[in-house]
């Protein structure tokens, strides 16, 4: 599986052109490991995916990214997706989106709180440290999220959103 992380930035640079070009193939891992992989999109909003054995990544830029987020939670209205990453295997799954805003830190954080409660989402960790503020929680269910918005010197923010459970 290592193989096959080192994978997704070969191919995500490859879906950077300018068109919606879609490439696809087969690939061998070099030890005995076969998968296969999906581009598709443009400069604004791209995805990459890999399949293999040991599951599948998907890795996603812009609207494509804003689509798919973790445990139904909705991205800051008006914040642009920098990058994200799903991954499946093993009976498990996980998320990673990068955005940022222009916002107020204070209200991004107020936002995604409110999210994780409206979720069912227990919140059972706050910290602030300089110009980060982070928080997390878990579901009854096991799934977890942590979110950290860490301010950009600009007057703008970008969060982190992390999140992973059983399938």
């Amino acid at each position: 599986m290592n193989k096959i992380l080192i994978l997704p930035a070969i191919f995500l640079v490859s879906a950077c052109g300018g068109n919606d070009e879609v490439a696809s193939g087969t690939f061998d891992d070099g030890e005995g490991g076969k998968g296969s992989y999906s581009i598709s999109g443009d400069d604004d909003a791209s995805e990459t995916v890999i399949k293999s054995e040991d599951g599948e990544i998907r890795i996603a830029t812009g609207s494509k990214a804003a689509k798919d987020l973790p445990m139904g939670i909705e991205l800051y209205p008006g914040a642009t997706v920098e990058s994200s990453m799903t991954g499946m295997g093993d009976g498990k799954s996980g998320a990673m989106i990068v955005f940022s805003t222009t916002d107020d830190q204070d209200d991004v954080v107020e936002f995604y709180k409110d999210q994780l409660k409206a979720k069912g989402i227990k919140i059972g960790t706050e910290v602030k440290a300089g110009d980060m503020q982070m928080i997390g929680g878990e579901r009854d269910d096991g799934e977890g999220v942590n979110i950290s918005i860490t301010k950009d010197g600009k007057g703008g923010v970008t969060g982190t959103l992390i999140a992973g459970g059983n399938n």
